[in-house]
């Protein structure tokens, strides 16, 4: 079941986005209203606006909502496998190394992985997704799992997160470079970033990550490049 601090998380993120998108709409309606009908029309082009701002809001509204609510419910199988004991026996001796890092995607979506470096490859867990910047520190939990060395050291756990829906792996042999920078991110609102590492793909394709939090990206890149090993590319 989801509980209620759940519930109300996703109504004030919907809230928030839909306050955002709404007023968008109201400005654009009243100078719309104003400018084809002159300033008489004022009283009309106003009442115009407030309606579609409400109509624009309600819909949003009900639309990130019930996508907050059903990222909540897929992300219950979570509990499951953080609770799930591993064996000693099959732990690792030395923590992974890990991060926490931001993905922009459909222009203004976003969604927040843990990623994961092993040499066999980098696994990724759909930690969140959308969320806006009403909580700026909203990763701080994240951070606090990859500096545990108890999950850092559940391979068996970690990728059983890095299967749910949303998540990836990339094997070592798939990774042709990994690149990175120190330039900020338009849009993050204020949410605490340092940069960016980027992954190419022998397929071509690349993913973009924005690093969460006060780490330094070349660290980052360097600590990636010595666990996946030989054939890796490092650029700056």
């Amino acid at each position: 079941m989801i509980n209620r601090s759940t519930v109300v998380r996703c109504a004030r993120n919907a809230a928030l986005i839909a306050a955002i998108v709404s007023s968008g709409a109201f400005v654009s309606a009243v100078f719309r209203g104003l400018g084809k009908r002159g300033s008489r029309s004022m009283p009309h082009a106003w009442l115009v606006g407030i309606a579609l701002a409400a109509l624009m809001f309600a819909v949003v509204f009900c639309l990130f909502f019930a996508w907050g609510l059903l990222t909540a419910v897929r992300a219950q199988p979570v509990d499951a496998i953080l609770e799930q004991e591993t064996p000693e026996s099959e732990l690792l001796r030395a923590s992974l190394d890990g991060f926490v890092a931001m993905e922009f995607y459909w222009l203004i979506l976003n969604r927040t992985f843990l990623v994961f470096v092993a040499p066999e490859g980098v696994y990724g867990w759909k930690a969140s997704g959308p969320v806006t910047n009403s909580d700026r520190r909203y990763f701080e939990p994240f951070q606090e799992m990859v500096q545990d060395p108890g999950l850092m050291r559940d391979l068996p756990a970690i990728r059983k997160l890095a299967g749910l829906r949303g998540g990836f792996f990339y094997p070592r042999s798939e990774i042709v470079s990994i690149t990175a920078d120190d330039r900020g991110q338009w849009g993050m609102g204020g949410i605490a970033h340092t940069g960016h590492v980027q992954l190419r793909l022998v397929s071509g394709m690349t993913r973009k990550f924005i690093l969460l939090g006060e780490v330094v990206p070349d660290a980052v890149r360097e600590r990636m490049v010595a666990t996946l090993g030989t054939g890796i590319t490092s650029v700056v």
